[in-house]
């Protein structure tokens, strides 16, 4: 947020070559800038909180990254993370995902050739676990997401479930 020296800085599809790995005016996108810096962090989990736009429901959904070596990991990391948010909210738990499974991509893993979502993309994230949750939709759970209150349960949530999972797999 509030970047300058990057295109899409503020605002952005995951699922865009435009708005991700294009180069605009010689620089790079806001995703491709967070990335970079997450990178330089070697983390060993990565996990991109976004919301939902136009889906209507009032829910929580966790996506990984098809073909990847992490796949099944990160779907059990995917599904804790969600069900923790769940029971916390009134978010309806809407399951793990797929990132080739959305339709409304147009950006492509190198590997896989599959559509998919460029933080998750290995050639991209370099933390070997690799989640992705869409938490709420921007209009019908906009009181949530506003809400700083309903924030912090919902990090609280993220944060102790996470916790858990890394003293199991650590």
């Amino acid at each position: 947020m509030g970047e300058t020296g990057v295109h899409h800085a503020n605002v952005g599809s995951n699922t865009s070559v435009a708005e991700t790995s294009a180069m605009v005016d010689g620089k790079i996108s806001g995703y491709a800038f967070e990335l970079e810096a997450a990178n330089k962090l070697q983390p060993q989990v990565l996990i991109a909180v976004h919301n939902n736009g136009g889906t209507k429901r009032n829910a929580v959904w966790g996506y990984i990254h098809y073909g990847d070596s992490y796949e099944s990991a990160n779907r059990l990391l995917a599904a804790r993370l969600i069900k923790a948010i769940s029971a916390a909210t009134d978010l309806e738990n809407r399951g793990v995902l797929l990132d080739s499974t959305t339709g409304r991509n147009d950006y492509k893993c190198a590997a896989t050739g599959k559509l998919s979502f460029y933080s998750l993309d290995e050639h991209v994230n370099k933390a070997p676990y690799r989640v992705l949750l869409e938490i709420g939709d921007n209009a019908v759970s906009r009181a949530l997401l506003t809400d700083p209150a309903k924030q912090k349960i919902i990090g609280a949530a993220i944060k102790k479930e996470l916790a858990a999972w890394m003293g199991e797999t650590f």
